[in-house]
């Protein structure tokens, strides 16, 4: 099997559930950031948004050797599509109703304007489009864990990857039309009240 890749928007429990994954599947699991930290694969850091702009060629070459030394790997990171098709068996999506969003990353010690960046991602699908963009439809498939433990996730996870869950592939959940207006709005109400630009 090729490499599973876990993405989401901070806070949607990519590592808790890559985790869990792990240890049920006897998988290693790299944490995208990290390593890019660890290993000096980053351009510069952008202090205003807290992050690191990474350099995508190096990170590509050395998940890519990793891979061709260990074998199967978890990668978890929001932006793994970076990676390229070739590493990937599947790509799940992790998707968190961006109200519940809200509330872990304020409880994290967020500043506002980064927690508005996150969910505005999260409520436009960011992730999965990225991941659809770079990697194609037929490898991506979204997982809502609004609500849910991580081992419930993670046991819904395994069994889209041994086929025993029914999968749909691509971009299916659109928090838009899902969500109540006044959840909607409030919402983007924060998102107006605390973004940078």
């Amino acid at each position: 099997m090729k490499c599973i890749g876990i993405s989401g928007t901070p806070g949607t429990g990519k590592s808790s559930v890559a985790r869990e994954l792990s240890l049920k599947l006897q998988i290693p699991v790299i944490e995208l950031s990290d390593y890019v930290i660890n290993n000096n694969l980053y351009i510069y850091y952008d202090a205003l948004r807290n992050s690191y702009v990474i350099d995508e060629e190096k990170v590509r070459k050395n998940i890519t050797k990793l891979y061709e030394e260990q074998g199967t790997l978890i990668i978890v990171g929001h932006y793994i599509e970076v990676l390229g098709r070739d590493l990937f068996e599947l790509i799940i999506v992790l998707r968190r109703n961006p109200l519940e969003l809200i509330n872990i990353l304020k409880a994290r010690g967020w500043p506002d304007h980064k927690v508005a960046e996150n969910i505005e991602a999260e409520l436009l699908s960011v992730c999965t489009f990225n991941a659809i963009e770079e990697l194609g439809e037929d490898l991506v498939v979204e997982v809502d864990v609004t609500s849910k433990n991580f081992s419930d996730v993670a046991t819904e996870v395994m069994g889209i990857l041994l086929g025993l869950n029914s999968i749909y592939l691509g971009h299916r959940i659109d928090w838009t039309s899902i969500m109540s207006e006044k959840d909607l709005e409030s919402v983007l109400n924060y998102i107006e009240k605390h973004r940078l630009y």
